[in-house]
Formats: structure tokens, C-alpha cells, sequence
């Protein structure tokens, strides 16, 4: 069943999309199926979890931390995951840059927009991110690869494609304007399983599924 559905989701994807298991919740059983079916990109969301699997299957895969990330726990995800996904403010970019400067390790995250503005989601406001992004330079041991964002809520997909046609125009205006060697926009996170064809209609390059993968 696991690997029908991630056949079926590669078979409709383009091959520039990096499609990222979310395996959060789920067994280690079900996450040796989904390497077993060639995807080697896993998403998690909480340490705890995280730390389980990483003791069973270490860096065979390619982790990614998607979830709300407390300060306090930055620390047991350095030199394990290759992109922590959820970066949502500035204190938390300051926490990641003194841990990976504690273990000299480099760590590469994305910065969490919340362009919908719900109070339900973490995230970047738009009128503090061009405060954010003048301070990441002086890091030495974070390195920006791209932006993720978390669809709104809701059933009406115009609304969704613009919150995505936003986040494209932001991350297309930061490659322009702020692009060096420590914020490199390589990577578009947006889309999950209800709405990931109209994030890749609208240029991501990075799709977080779960449910479809597990669904029977």
C-alpha cells in the first residue's frame, strides 16, 4: 500500500520536486516502508519522535524537522537532520547558530513564513522579514536554503494559490536582493497532501505528504 501511493504521487510529480515522506506519528515499520520504496526524504515534527528514529535508522535517510521547534530542544537535532524546515523567528535562528557553533557543525534551515496570518501556525510575519534577513549574514554556522509555508485552512483553493503565488514572489525578490553564501534560495517548501498540485503549479520544489502516503 505505502509504496502504491508514493508510485502513484511520483508518478505525477515533476522530477525537479523533492517529495518529503512525512512519517511523523507513524511507526518504524511503516517508515522502513517508505525507504524501502526509494524516497529517502523524511519529515518529522517532534524531537522526541525524531531522536527514535534516527537511532534506528541514523543518516540512511535525509531528515527533515517540519514541526514548531522550542528553543530548548535546537540542540538534539544539530549535525542529525539536513533541513530543519520551521524557522519562525529570529531568537530561534540565534539559538541554532550558537548550538551548531558549540558541535562545528553547519546546519541548513528554511525560514517558516506565515503569510496567511493564523493565529493557529508559526511563522515569519511579512513586515519582520526583512529584519531577519539583514541579521543572517553575521551567522557563521547557519546557512538559509529556502522558505516553507503551511497553506491556509480552507477549502477555497484561490485562496491557497495566492498565499503560494506570495510566498513564490517573496522567495523569487530575496534571490534577487539579499542572495550570498549564507542565504541561498534553493529550496521551495510548500504543499502537503490537499494541496501540493497547486503549490507546484505555483513554483514549489518541495512537497511535505503524509496522509496520502499512509491512506489505505
Amino acid at each position: 500500500m505505502i509504496s502504491d501511493n508514493i508510485n502513484k504521487i511520483k508518478a505525477e510529480i515533476p522530477s525537479n520536486v523533492t517529495l518529503v515522506a512525512v512519517t511523523k506519528y507513524h511507526s518504524i515499520e511503516d517508515t522502513k516502508a517508505v525507504l524501502d520504496a526509494g524516497v529517502r526524504d523524511l519529515g518529522e515534527s517532534k524531537v522526541q519522535d525524531f531522536l527514535k528514529k534516527f537511532e534506528e535508522f541514523g543518516n540512511e535517510p535525509r531528515w527533515h524537522f517540519i514541526g514548531h521547534l522550542q528553543k530548548n530542544k535546537v540542540k538534539y537535532l544539530i549535525g542529525k537532520t539536513f533541513l530543519i524546515h520551521s524557522v519562525d523567528s529570529l531568537e530561534l535562528l540565534e539559538v541554532i547558530e550558537k548550538e551548531s557553533r558549540k558541535q562545528e557543525m553547519v546546519t541548513s534551515v528554511l525560514l517558516q513564513l506565515n503569510l496567511a496570518r493564523e493565529d493557529s501556525k508559526s511563522g515569519i510575519l511579512i513586515e519582520d522579514l526583512e529584519e531577519v534577513l539583514k541579521a543572517i549574514p553575521k551567522y557563521k554556522y547557519v546557512k538559509v536554503k529556502g522558505l516553507m509555508a503551511i497553506g491556509p485552512l480552507t477549502q477555497n483553493n484561490e485562496e491557497i494559490r495566492n498565499i503560494f503565488v506570495e510566498l513564490q514572489r517573496i522567495y523569487d525578490k530575496i534571490k534577487e536582493k539579499f542572495l550570498d553564501d549564507v542565504i541561498q534560495m534553493t529550496y521551495l517548501s510548500m504543499g502537503m497532501t490537499d494541496d501540493y498540485t497547486i503549490a507546484i503549479e505555483e513554483g514549489s520544489n518541495m512537497i511535505r505528504i503524509g496522509r496520502k502516503i499512509f491512506s489505505s
